[in-house]
């Protein structure tokens, strides 16, 4: 029998549909092998020590910015660092006290999307609670660390001088502003520190 080449005939049309067949048995195969592969590898990287469980991979922001991740049996969340204000100049078990220093409040705003006039007090800036943090100015090293409470007040004992002081949330909103503030020799200074929400 003679094979024309150029025309198309019908054992040239089974030809095509069993190449086409074999090559989607064949990537179908490989597909399913690949899935397999992955599954068992992924099962493998998971599996829990000995005598425990495997924990997910979550982290907690703590108020002084740092991040805690799950541990023990129960994969409950490490506690976070003691929220006290420690000084990095010295003892860090307890700051120093001085004569003088920084009060203040931290405020959340703005807490609704759309700006009311006459203002609606439902949508006034709130107090925040989160970690504060003292720099001499100039400087890029923490001086002292603290907490602003429940009410958004804080207040830490500085030596006199010049500092910035940071509001962190260890996120990227709220965004807070830092705030320059002149330590006088004998009393508190007073400032405050806006932070925004991010709410348009």
């Amino acid at each position: 029998m003679k094979i024309e080449w150029n025309r198309v005939t019908w054992y040239s049309k089974l030809a095509a549909v069993a190449v086409f067949l074999a090559t989607f048995l064949i990537a179908f195969n490989l597909g399913v092998l690949y899935e397999k592969t992955s599954v068992e590898t992924a099962l493998t990287e998971t599996v829990p020590p000995a005598g425990g469980r495997a924990c997910t991979a979550e982290g907690k922001v703590c108020p002084d910015g740092s991040v805690v991740g799950r541990t023990g049996p129960d994969c409950s969340f490490a506690p976070c660092p003691a929220a006290s204000a420690t000084s990095t100049a010295g003892d860090a078990d307890a700051a120093p006290s001085y004569d003088s220093g920084v009060r203040g409040t931290v405020s959340l705003g703005p807490t609704c999307p759309v700006e009311r006039v006459p203002p609606d007090p439902q949508c006034a800036d709130k107090p925040y609670a989160t970690a504060i943090v003292a720099y001499r100015a100039g400087s890029q090293s923490a001086f002292v660390m603290g907490n602003s409470d429940a009410n958004g007040a804080f207040a830490l004992s500085l030596p006199p001088g010049s500092y910035t002081l940071e509001a962190t949330s260890g996120a990227a909103f709220p965004r807070c502003l830092r705030v320059s503030v002149k330590v006088p020799a004998s009393g508190y200074a007073s400032t405050s520190i806006p932070c925004d929400t991010g709410i348009r």
